[in-house]
């Protein structure tokens, strides 16, 4: 008889058991805040490190073409940056085609193109990985032609050809992180009158908590966090919002106005 009260005062009862769970769901909810600041942090730190990365890379190839900066115009251009489109789905998982990239020679690592936060594209309704995240400025590297690119930058310098063109390194972006909704080929379009997101960067939860990571010709990098609650609002590109604050920010330090 002994023995067996012994052994039912060393079992919980169900009132401590329950006591136990409340505590441990107390505790997670405490520590779940600070962990996913955490998480966030981490993924902006590596996002921003991706971007000092290819910064460097960006850099090093004007340094051996007498300043002449890398093009960004994607199509038919074997000049370009990067290749590859992320709407199509043998496109989205070919790191082949980063490789085939001019920048890629500078820093041999397919990963330092793909945000930690970017789960992938959704192409056809179906979630696919894709291996990049980044966009280059459309005003960043020569075209063959004068013609403005978007259509709104008639009054605006058509592109900078080579790094003494920039009028002013440090106010000028080169690689942002573009939204998965938004992301093609490469090459990220912004109207500098801050009238329409023709593409538009990360602007999401799971993308560092509504911020995005851009490097700038003068090789430091940013975070910029989404401030303006219509920005919440864009899903598709070609959307109209004039007088937002976040796409006045981002066309200020995309382009400068003709002399």
């Amino acid at each position: 008889m002994n023995l067996k009260r012994s052994i039912r005062r060393e079992g919980f009862t169900l009132l401590e058991l329950l006591a136990v769970i409340a505590t441990i769901a107390i505790l997670a909810a405490l520590l779940f805040p600070i962990l996913s600041k955490a998480k966030i942090k981490a993924q902006q730190t590596s996002c921003l490190s991706n971007l000092h990365q290819l910064d460097m890379a960006w850099a090093l190839y004007y340094s051996d073409y007498n300043e002449r900066l890398v093009e960004s115009y994607p199509s038919n251009n074997p000049a370009v940056w990067v290749q590859g489109d992320m709407t199509v789905p043998a496109q989205a998982t070919n790191a082949d085609l980063i490789a085939a990239g001019k920048l890629y020679h500078y820093n041999q690592n397919a990963g330092i193109y793909h945000c930690p936060g970017d789960h992938g594209v959704v192409i056809g309704g179906v979630l696919t990985p894709s291996v990049r995240s980044y966009s280059m400025n459309c005003f960043m590297g020569a075209r063959t032609s004068d013609e403005p690119i978007p259509d709104t930058a008639v009054d605006y310098v058509p592109f900078y050809a080579k790094f003494s063109d920039l009028p002013r390194p440090s106010d000028l972006w080169v690689i942002i992180d573009e939204d998965e909704r938004s992301i093609s080929d490469g090459f990220f379009v912004t109207d500098p009158t801050a009238r329409i997101w023709f593409d538009f960067p990360a602007m999401s939860d799971h993308r560092h908590n509504f911020s995005f990571a851009l490097n700038f010709a003068d090789a430091h990098a940013e975070v910029w966090r989404v401030h303006d609650p219509r920005s919440l609002q864009v899903g598709v590109r070609a959307t109209e919002q004039a007088d937002n604050q976040d796409l006045i920010r981002l066309a200020n330090a995309t382009a400068t106005a003709k002399n």
